[in-house]
């Protein structure tokens, strides 16, 4: 293609027999397929493969894009990546998804613009910090202290009381704010629910007397070796008297439980109370991200219904 030509482009989905093989290009991006749905597109000119973008859509309703991945050296990447965002926001109008996000990394700025350009202009700067589980460390000294609240694992009873709790947690929170906005804590459970293999044990909601006061999300990447905290979040009445340090032992004496290497979380570089929190139990930030996130008029598809517990 000469630079000054227009690019004729066709934006095809991605038949079921090509998909393993376009998974692996994406394999450091998009979930872990076969755990939700994942569906590519593909950009031709003529024959000639051009450009990629993966849809990973959530069990919330939601949907997280991969890509766009453009062919090295393609003269007219910027046109290539226009026609997958656009083929890409007809096929989210369609499935009436209420939210849509890409996670790129700082120095992504030319594709950061391609996404600005198409409504992808709420942004969320997050910190990727971990904190390591030395061999040597035992989950005796991760225990919480004594105290007269316990911790309760998820169970097909107590939903109600888990999405209530998340729902709470929310108010005065400065963690992703533009998501907690735009999402309903069913939404945002079917979400968590629906990414890996959930454990019900490693979801727990905390109970002081008759109150239910908190909530903690885990996720086992046992591929990894590696435990990751998924949502911590605490009632106002709750903060700043270290029940955080408390369910973050909680989540510290897991990992060592499961054999894990490391423990994992993401947090909102605008949430000053939570990256005090992980810097003082050891957390350490490894890498920074940038999320931006276009919001649709739609209605979200309804949340998959409460998992029995196994």
């Amino acid at each position: 293609m000469e630079s000054g030509q227009a690019v004729s482009l066709e934006v095809r989905v991605v038949p079921a027999s090509h998909m393993a093989t376009v998974a692996g290009e994406f394999e450091s991006e998009c979930g872990e397929v076969g755990s939700q749905k994942i569906d590519y597109l593909q950009a031709f000119e003529g024959e000639r493969s051009v450009g990629l973008l993966g849809l990973e859509w959530s069990a919330g309703g939601n949907v997280w894009l991969c890509g766009p991945k453009i062919e090295s050296q393609e003269p007219k990447a910027s046109q290539v990546a226009r026609a997958l965002l656009a083929a890409a926001n007809q096929h989210i109008e369609q499935r009436h998804v209420n939210l849509a996000q890409v996670m790129l990394n700082p120095a992504q700025l030319i594709e950061s613009g391609w996404y600005t350009d198409f409504g992808y202009d709420r942004v969320i700067m997050l910190e990727l910090n971990v904190r390591t589980i030395s061999s040597e460390e035992t989950a005796h000294e991760f225990s919480p202290p004594q105290s007269d609240c316990r911790s309760i694992s998820y169970a097909t009873e107590h939903h109600v009381r888990f999405s209530k709790t998340l729902a709470a947690s929310y108010v005065g929170s400065q963690d992703c704010l533009v998501l907690r906005r735009q999402s309903d804590p069913e939404t945002a459970l079917a979400d968590y629910r629906g990414r890996g293999l959930f454990e019900p044990t490693l979801w727990r909601l905390f109970q002081s007397a008759d109150e239910d006061f908190g909530c903690l999300l885990l996720r086992h990447h046992a591929d990894d070796a590696s435990l990751e905290i998924v949502y911590l979040g605490l009632v106002p009445p709750f903060r700043r008297l270290g029940w955080g340090h408390w369910a973050t032992c909680i989540a510290m004496a897991e990992a060592k439980r499961l054999g894990c290497r490391q423990l994992t979380v993401a947090v909102d570089t605008e949430n000053a109370a939570a990256r005090r929190l992980y810097a003082h139990c050891g957390f350490w930030c490894f890498a920074k991200k940038r999320v931006q996130i276009r919001t649709f008029d739609s209605q979200a598809i309804a949340p998959y219904p409460p998992s029995p517990t196994p």
